[in-house]
């Protein structure tokens, strides 16, 4: 395992009861983690932060044991295709917990990777927070095999704390991270110097995703969009976000092969992102994000046949749930238009970023749609309110610990 996965017998004796673990298996997840362990350090600044994530966590100066840039699936054939790298970090972790025994493990999102790790450390006597639990979007109740398998839950929506209480663990709605950190930080102005943009001429941005298979499905569509809007509306400005270097060329050759010059943004760059008029985005956790900067938006996702089928049949047929953006699932109605599956074509979304351009008034009650739910996603201190709950945690359970 990298970055000192098996190290020697003296370091780990030095390192274990100081030592917090944090896994996250997503894009998403990889910038929670890193906003949590800056709030952890400031808690427990003699605390060694290691675990499972990709580049934001290891600039917050995490100690990545394996790193899950890639890890990020959807669907049964995508996931299949990474269990054996995945299942053999985890087993690796898990030795790792055995034999270090840290103060606590912090699981953020990513369920199908981190509800089965939970039950391969169950045994294992530290801390267990799970932040960000898989499902707590949704308003309909749930199994409790998770409140039971951890000794908390910090979850980002209000509704959920109440649907994940009644086992051992503790709940409580710490709110969405995403709230704290979409935020920019110049004023327009600077802005659109900044970026060089021009405020006389329609921003439009264009968010793909942060997972290959995005790439490969909803990339193409967007572009293609981008360039119909482009001919409606000459002189429109595309701005898009790259989620990883290694898609940043892929963004660009896919709009230069339609004709179109794009500004390529580094991740999710709020201040450029905040000058948008409209914005087509991946269904994801990108939605939230530009709910926060109420951007009027349409929310676009395609992915392969078998991945369709089961998002049709687990989520929709099974689970009653027929919306995949987040800003409809948290207002629970249709405020921003969807385009899914078969129904993801350049010429419809195309259509609808055409009209949200061309008609403010729309614009202005889509704004303020978005600005309710965001109140949804709290006040912007999930990072902060999860660590004072992991340590008050590790702290009750020292206590028990001393008292026994």
């Amino acid at each position: 395992m990298p970055s000192g996965a098996s190290e020697a017998t003296g370091q780990t004796a030095r390192r274990g009861s100081s030592s917090i673990v944090i896994v996250a298996g997503e894009a998403s997840g990889d910038w929670a983690g890193a906003r949590l362990a800056g709030a952890l350090r400031r808690r427990m600044p003699k605390a060694t932060i290691e675990g499972i994530g990709a580049r934001r966590m290891r600039e917050a100066g995490v100690e990545l044991l394996a790193d899950s840039s890639h890890w990020g699936a959807i669907g049964v054939a995508d996931s299949l295709a990474r269990i054996p790298r995945v299942w053999r970090a985890l087993r690796q972790l898990k030795a790792r917990m055995q034999a270090e025994r840290p103060l606590a493990i912090v699981l953020i999102d990513s369920g199908g990777m981190n509800v089965p790790l939970l039950r391969m450390v169950r045994t294992i006597d530290i801390t267990k927070l799970y932040y960000m639990p898989p499902g707590s979007w949704s308003r309909r109740p749930r199994s409790q095999a998770l409140p039971d398998l951890v000794d908390g839950i910090a979850t980002p929506f209000p509704w959920s704390q109440e649907l994940l209480s009644g086992g051992r663990a503790r709940v409580e709605w710490v709110g969405h991270p995403v709230a704290e950190i979409a935020r920019p930080e110049l004023g327009r102005a600077e802005a659109y110097q900044r970026y060089g943009l021009d405020p006389g001429r329609p921003v439009i941005a264009v968010a793909p995703g942060s997972r290959a298979q995005e790439m490969r499905h909803v990339l193409p569509v967007l572009a293609a969009a981008a360039a119909i809007v482009a001919r409606q509306h000459p002189g429109a400005q595309f701005i898009s976000p790259a989620s990883d270097p290694v898609y940043e060329k892929k963004i660009i050759d896919e709009f230069r092969r339609l004709g179109i010059e794009v500004a390529l943004l580094q991740g999710m760059e709020y201040d450029a992102l905040q000058l948008a008029d409209v914005a087509a985005v991946c269904s994801g956790t990108a939605t939230v994000e530009f709910t926060c900067l109420r951007i009027p938006m349409v929310i676009v996702y395609k992915a392969s046949t078998l991945t369709t089928l089961q998002f049709v049949v687990f989520r929709g047929l099974l689970g009653k749930q027929w919306r995949a953006g987040m800003p409809n699932i948290i207002a629970g109605r249709d405020i921003v238009p969807e385009f899914l599956g078969r129904f993801a074509r350049p010429e419809p979304i195309a259509q609808e970023l055409s009209s949200l351009l061309s008609d403010r008034a729309r614009r202005e009650q889509m704004q303020a749609d978005l600005a309710e739910v965001g109140d949804a996603l709290g006040d912007g201190n999930a990072s902060e309110r999860t660590a004072d709950l992991l340590s008050e945690l590790i702290a009750a359970r020292s206590a028990g610990k001393r008292a026994a």
